[in-house]
């Protein structure tokens, strides 16, 4: 299996469209492939510092940029 669309589930992307028409003014609305590329990264950061990882200032920065273009609710 391809670890790449591991967690690629389609209506992961559906729910963020939805909070992109609500919320999502002032930001770029991303394909599919950009949103899961993006979540993708940000749940390893999110791995990297559950894990007991302390992230650099730049990686909690990404963190903090992800989570916005995401429109994370998490």
């Amino acid at each position: 299996m391809d670890r790449s669309r591991l967690f690629r589930e389609p209506q992961d992307y559906e729910r963020y469209l939805d909070r992109y028409e609500w919320v999502g003014e002032g930001l770029p609305r991303l394909s599919g492939e950009e949103f899961f590329r993006l979540q993708e990264e940000f749940m390893s950061l999110q791995a990297d510092q559950a894990a007991g990882g302390f992230l650099s200032p730049k990686q909690r920065r990404r963190l903090r940029e992800l989570r916005r273009l995401l429109l994370a609710d998490f």
